[in-house]
């Protein structure tokens, strides 16, 4: 499996993560606040993540053209 199709399938399961929990933040299930910082926390590192590959897939891009 080459670079840009791992990572365009690993930036789908972020999101998909993402997704999740909005939703569950959305909806108001998070059991307590604890519960609630943890899953800020998380999407949080998933925003930081995309970016990053985000950011990776223009430089290979650029390296390719």
């Amino acid at each position: 499996m080459d670079f840009i199709r791992f990572s365009e399938h690993l930036l789908k399961r972020i999101r998909e993560r993402q997704e999740v929990l909005k939703t569950t933040l959305a909806s108001g299930n998070a059991q307590d606040f604890d519960q609630y910082r943890y899953m800020v926390g998380q999407i949080s590192g998933l925003n930081f993540a995309e970016q990053e590959i985000v950011a990776l897939h223009a430089t290979t891009e650029e390296v390719d053209d």
